[in-house]
């Protein structure tokens, strides 16, 4: 059978609730309500998936015990709703999880590889219950990717870890195929997007005919069927490295991204791209044009640089300024168009080749991503750029990519702001103006939180509230006093 139906229990009362007034600290930080779960030494730290203003999931996988997948559900009170367990083969591992029209899907992949099929569980946030699927493959492939549309399921990811694939679980049916126009050759698979019709797009990076970098934009119906497939042209010698699709209104998409040299995995600027019956070429905005690009520079180093660009400029020359950069969120808001993307390089350190018995001499190893500064970009609806801001990241240093700052769009200013060593850096802006400074407000200073906390995740949740969640220590080690560990939430708000 491909599917099962069952009821979760929801017998658990171990949720430790606090509700605090409301505190406020500085850069107009409000904390709302916090909970705490005990950890014992053995457990593993509950993940965070936030349902918009349906509420809050918290779930963990509990390896060695059955059953082994906990779930609780929680209110925008932090009042738990429901919470249980749910029985998985030991043979599975967690590989992904989402939240869709009101309800968690998780994604189990097996850990061996000679059994490429998937299993998914599909848990109704309101009652609770939850359905199993079990969805055939036919291609063993990697998954990256999942998403939940009105008539099915998609797993994406690689064949032989360069190919990209796209598996459709329909639920009416029961059935999987592989998506049409895919599975052909190597690529990068960068986007799934779903329309309010129920069609999606997948994106696709690869090379075309000239061998020069691009996008591919396929356009599915609800069933899955092909129902366009658009390609990008990049200029000569150029390529287009990366990039966001958002859905206008029927067979109209707008798609913006960067682009760079031919060979090169280094940006030069941000494309957009609107996509119609016919595809248009893409318009081009080189990072040296952006008035706060370079903000996240000192001011003499700033100072410097925009006078080099001037300097190009009179001499009818261009400058043209590479970074590593990665578009996050491309979104309609009012009368324009928000971009928000990061800014990163890759850090090597010489180590003793010694230390790894493969000679004398020293050699280079990755040491992980050092994150420069966030932009973020208004477009009007002619596709004009409006507007640019920056702001700079400090110390943040990760070994896969992320995106760290996340926008709150209010009614008069945008809020920007990231995690980092339990101190949340907060930037207001208004187009290119600065309505307040960088300032950083301190988790600890909440009256429910320690000093010896540690804050892990900051979400968006829904109108303006965020969660940070992570992992303290609770009590003293010494004579007769041993510290235990809580995991916790704290509901905050920018005000």
């Amino acid at each position: 059978m491909g599917i099962a139906r069952f009821s979760t229990s929801i017998r658990f009362l171990f949720l430790n609730l606090f509700v605090a007034l409301a505190f406020q600290s500085a850069g107009q930080l409000v904390y709302k309500e916090r909970i705490e779960i005990p950890l014992s030494k053995s457990d593993t730290e509950f993940k965070i998936l936030p349902c918009s203003t349906t509420g809050l999931v918290l779930f963990r996988t509990r390896d060695g015990q059955f059953p082994n997948l906990e779930v609780i559900f929680l209110d925008t009170a932090f009042q738990q709703r429901w919470g249980g367990l749910i029985q998985v083969e030991p043979k599975y591992q967690l590989v992904n999880h989402i939240v869709a029209d009101e309800k968690a899907y998780f994604l189990f992949a097996n850990k061996l590889y000679s059994d490429i099929h998937f299993l998914v569980f599909e848990v109704n946030l309101q009652s609770g219950q939850y359905s199993r699927y079990v969805i055939r493959n036919y291609v063993p492939f990697l998954s990256t990717t999942f998403e939940a549309t009105k008539k099915g399921l998609l797993v994406g990811g690689y064949f032989a870890g360069r190919i990209p694939v796209v598996l459709f679980f329909d639920f009416s049916t029961l059935k999987s195929k592989i998506l049409p126009g895919l599975f052909n050759e190597s690529g990068e698979l960068v986007q799934i997007k779903k329309e309010p019709s129920g069609n999606f797009n997948v994106v696709i990076n690869a090379r075309n005919i000239a061998r020069q970098r691009t996008l591919w934009i396929k356009r599915y119906t609800a069933d899955g069927d092909l129902l366009q497939n658009e390609i990008l042209s990049p200029a000569e010698n150029s390529s287009l490295l990366f990039g966001r699709v958002l859905s206008l209104k029927e067979s109209e998409q707008l798609v913006a991204g960067v682009y760079g040299q031919r060979n090169s995995d280094y940006s030069r600027g941000i494309f957009l791209a609107q996509l119609t019956d016919d595809a248009t070429e893409p318009i081009y905005f080189p990072f040296a044009d952006l008035e706060n690009f370079f903000k996240f520079m000192k001011a003499k180093r700033e100072k410097r640089v925009k006078e080099r660009i001037q300097r190009k400029k009179i001499k009818g020359k261009k400058i043209r300024f590479q970074y590593r950069f990665l578009v996050h969120e491309f979104v309609e808001y009012d009368d324009e168009y928000i971009l928000l993307g990061e800014a990163f390089y890759p850090r090597y350190r010489s180590v003793d080749r010694g230390m790894y018995g493969s000679g004398t001499g020293s050699a280079l190893i990755f040491d992980g991503y050092q994150y420069t500064h966030a932009v973020i970009i208004g477009f009007n609806k002619q596709g004009k750029l409006i507007w640019d801001n920056s702001f700079e990241i400090n110390d943040v240093r990760t070994f896969t990519l992320e995106q760290f700052v996340k926008m709150d769009l209010q009614d008069d200013k945008i809020v920007l702001l990231y995690l980092f060593d339990n101190r949340i850096r907060s930037k207001i802006i208004q187009n290119n103006a600065v309505l307040e400074g960088k300032s950083i407000s301190s988790l600890n200073e909440s009256p429910n939180s320690p000093e010896d906390q540690r804050v892990g995740k900051l979400e968006y949740w829904y109108n303006g509230h965020f969660l940070a969640s992570g992992v303290q220590s609770v009590g003293r080690t010494g004579a007769g006093k041993q510290s235990r560990q809580i995991f916790f939430v704290n509901k905050i708000r920018f005000e």
